[in-house]
């Protein structure tokens, strides 16, 4: 009697209700209600009371002497073999059914079923006590997705789809929050989670889900690895991900408690409703979650939602000024010419990079392309199928982009020198009529500059155009000649050029009107006989 006192003792220390703990030891409540009375009456701690000899307990709770009863063979026997029992029944397929199939045998007079199962019950509940847990503010928020699916009918077409309905709660004041989804993947939890930190009006220090592959990609009971991107997501919010161990519901029993009480709240409000999309569903499931959270909790005289604005509130940390954008990765190396490709747009990377592997990150607005832990190219998404982005810092070989783009560049580059050298660069690209070779040819303008310095530069297009020759050619032979030297500043700074002579309009080669002229007049002359000579 002592021994089944002192377990009822380290039950009710444990949390365990009344009613759960006349159930497990067979005894009627009232004597439960009574030997817990005693206890709270006695002053005395649980080590304590547990340290005491069988006749000091008895003395010290004020119990009449006990009738000691020898255990019979059988009940000997059957206490001895239930710890092997209960460790063979946590292995996969195992029930107490064929655990008493196997005690039969070995024991043909021993217990039957009912007994032996009775037993094995109080065993299992003695040995599993659950201590109590205590919460703080403001620490952790445990998230999980309810058993149960919602769904959503297209008003178009009839068709039923089902939606995951996300749930988390912060356990401190049990203030709760969910949603609907379209499933449990990553970026569906990520917006579950945001959507609650949103709703709290802040951050916890850590959330706590169970191991669903949207959040741990490999349990470990030291250290499990977290998915890549809902690291990421917790990193952007400043929090940690602590999950669950693995069968261990109890590790967030309240939020598997929240699951069931939404059961009779939300969904209960809901029942027999029909939503034509998402978006109604969540409407209508956080119009019954306010009354869920306004409504006083049993056993307490507070609401959730008052108990979170008086004790809780103020003890998250501050959202951040940006929501977290999901991010999609893909891994890929870089090409021969330096380009990598997502979704058949072609994108730029530095050439030391060149048959490196590159992680990809991207989004609906940009792609951030990584070698390792550096951050090498940033692109503005494109998803122009075939086409290229580059940077020109990125030293590609060859040329790339928009000749007239460049055109423009190395026109900025002429004026600077001088707005001879820029017009005679815009008579040249006039004169070519080819953007590619109007490039190339001016870019061999300027580069002479570095040979012949800016003064001759500027004379020879002074020169080469005042002769009407544009080109790279044409200026080059213009500075080996010296030709430009008449049109270089004295030693005041003063340019004496010479008269701009009126050019030909007749070319060189072509012998004109005055040659025909000239022949017919010889062809018409006659000889004393009166022939042409």
């Amino acid at each position: 009697m002592v021994t089944k006192l002192k377990n009822i003792l380290r039950c009710y220390q444990s949390g365990m209700g009344l009613k759960e703990m006349a159930a497990v030891f067979h005894i009627s409540r009232n004597s439960t209600r009574k030997y817990v009375r005693l206890f709270q009456s006695s002053g005395k701690s649980m080590e304590e009371l547990l340290a005491m000899t069988e006749e000091q307990l008895r003395q010290e709770l004020g119990q009449e002497k006990v009738r000691h009863s020898k255990p019979s063979e059988r009940e000997t026997e059957l206490e001895a073999l239930l710890p092997e029992y209960a460790k063979q029944l946590t292995r996969k397929g195992m029930s107490k059914a064929r655990l008493y199939e196997q005690y039969h045998a070995a024991y043909p007079d021993g217990y039957g079923l009912t007994m032996f199962k009775q037993a094995l019950r109080q065993y299992l509940h003695q040995s599993k006590v659950v201590g109590h847990v205590e919460h703080y503010a403001g620490d952790q928020m445990y998230i999980d997705f309810a058993g149960d699916r919602l769904e959503v009918v297209d008003c178009m077409t009839g068709e039923t789809k089902k939606a995951e309905v996300f749930v988390a709660i912060l356990p401190f004041s049990h203030y709760t929050y969910c949603e609907a989804v379209w499933s449990q993947r990553k970026e569906d939890l990520i917006k579950g989670c945001e959507g609650a930190m949103q709703y709290f009006g802040g951050v916890p220090a850590a959330i706590v889900p169970d191991n669903l592959k949207a959040a741990v990609s490999r349990s470990d009971r030291n250290e499990p690895v977290i998915n890549e991107v809902f690291a990421a997501f917790a990193e952007h919010y400043g929090c940690a991900v602590y999950p669950a161990r693995v069968r261990h519901p109890k590790d967030k029993a309240l939020v598997e408690n929240a699951v069931k009480l939404l059961y009779k709240s939300v969904y209960a409000d809901i029942e027999g409703m029909t939503f034509g999309s998402l978006d109604e569903l969540n409407i209508a499931i956080h119009i019954s979650l306010l009354d869920f959270n306004e409504k006083t909790m049993a056993g307490r005289d507070v609401s959730r939602v008052q108990m979170f604005n008086r004790m809780e509130k103020d003890m998250l940390r501050p959202l951040p000024e940006r929501r977290f954008t999901v991010k999609e990765r893909k891994l890929m190396t870089v090409g021969k010419n330096c380009y990598v490709s997502l979704f058949k747009h072609h994108y730029s990377v530095p050439r030391e990079h060149v048959g490196k592997r590159v992680v990809i990150l991207y989004d609906a607005d940009t792609v951030e392309i990584y070698c390792g832990l550096n951050l090498v190219a940033v692109h503005d998404r494109c998803d122009i199928p075939y086409a290229y982005s580059w940077k020109r810092e990125h030293n590609l070989p060859g040329h790339y982009g928009a000749y007239d783009k460049d055109l423009e560049e190395l026109f900025v580059r002429a004026g600077q020198i001088d707005n001879i050298v820029l017009d005679y660069l815009r008579e040249v690209d006039r004169h070519i009529q080819y953007p590619p070779k109007s490039f190339s040819s001016c870019r061999g303008i300027i580069t002479l500059e570095k040979k012949y310095g800016a003064d001759r530069l500027i004379a020879a297009c002074a020169c080469a155009g005042m002769k009407a020759e544009y080109g790279y050619q044409a200026l080059r032979r213009v500075l080996e000649l010296g030709e430009d030297a008449d049109f270089l500043p004295d030693e005041n700074g003063n340019i004496s050029r010479p008269q701009e002579p009126v050019p030909s309009l007749i070319h060189k080669n072509i012998r004109g009107r005055e040659y025909f002229l000239a022949q017919n007049s010889n062809n018409n002359k006659k000889d004393n006989n009166g022939n042409r000579q």
